[in-house]
């Protein structure tokens, strides 16, 4: 498994990066960091492409390459890079190239690749051309910090999301919003893994208006009966109203949300918008969204 945490100038990237580090520890998955330098230095492309193999490429002043020393010193900090020798594991300094983007690659123990990414562009191409390029599993970004973005990048580019926002709580519990769709069984899936690995609660909530069925008691049935078998503690939720101030009533600030994305055409998302997208622009938790 591969997880990409998108990075920018706002002084929650290190929240986001905590975050990014957690899911990617519970699944023991490798991880990318990436930063998009939105605007293009010509001069300093070329002056990587001419020292591509000294070290003094990491060095180099330019705030792209300084967002990637600061991603280094909080993944550092986390213990996620392993040491040799009282050195960084480092399997190659900063180079241009790799993949459409320059890279600097470190080894670690729970997370076997640690690799630091700068492309230059446009924020949401380079972000989908970077998925395109890299198969990835799940794409982490700051909800703070892509304010005016989040939409797009949900409705465009082909991940699974976690979204992750201003928390007053500490050690929060998971909130699995159940529903009838192939892409909720699949978060209820990537829920239960997560919840299992950071070993807190995941609960499972039902939203009741006048089109429940006998379809959806069995999707809550089986949730039930998946966390169960995991020995994952829970509860079962069930709530009247309207569905989106409902799961944002209920998740309030105790809960990360857990959902199924949208099985709407990207169309009609764009017109419409859809659930997953207007939890993800209202919440203050976190936000998984599960393709």
């Amino acid at each position: 498994m591969r997880v990409l945490i998108c990075i920018s100038k706002s002084p929650q990237t290190k929240r986001t990066l905590v975050a990014g580090v957690q899911i990617a520890q519970a699944f023991g998955a490798d991880i990318s960091v990436l930063y998009v330098d939105t605007h293009q230095r010509m001069t300093y492309s070329h002056s990587i492409k001419f020292s591509r193999n000294k070290l003094s490429e990491w060095e180099l002043e330019h705030p792209g390459v300084n967002r990637l020393r600061f991603a280094r010193e909080v993944l550092a900090s986390l213990g996620i890079i392993r040491e040799r020798d009282e050195m960084l594991d480092q399997r190659h300094p900063l180079r241009p190239e790799i993949q459409g983007a320059y890279e600097i690659h470190f080894y670690g123990d729970e997370v076997p690749n640690i690799r630091l990414r700068l492309r230059e562009g446009r924020l949401i191409d380079q972000i989908r051309r970077e998925v395109e390029e890299n198969p990835y599993d799940v794409t982490i970004i700051g909800g703070v910090d892509q304010v005016g973005n989040t939409r797009r990048l949900i409705q465009f580019v082909d991940t699974s999301f976690v979204v992750v926002n201003y928390f007053t709580t500490v050690g929060y519990n998971l909130l699995f919003c159940s529903d009838l769709s192939d892409s909720a069984n699949r978060a209820l899936m990537f829920g239960a893994k997560v919840a299992k690995a950071m070993n807190v609660r995941m609960d499972v909530l039902r939203v009741v208006d006048q089109k429940t069925t006998e379809k959806s008691d069995a999707c809550v049935n089986r949730a039930d009966k998946l966390l169960r078998r995991g020995g994952i503690e829970h509860d079962i939720l069930i709530e009247e109203g309207d569905l989106v101030e409902t799961i944002l009533r209920v998740a309030d600030e105790k809960y990360a949300i857990v959902m199924g994305a949208s099985q709407r055409s990207e169309l009609l998302k764009f017109i419409l918008g859809s659930t997953p997208i207007k939890i993800v622009q209202r919440a203050t938790t976190h936000v998984i969204v599960v393709r």
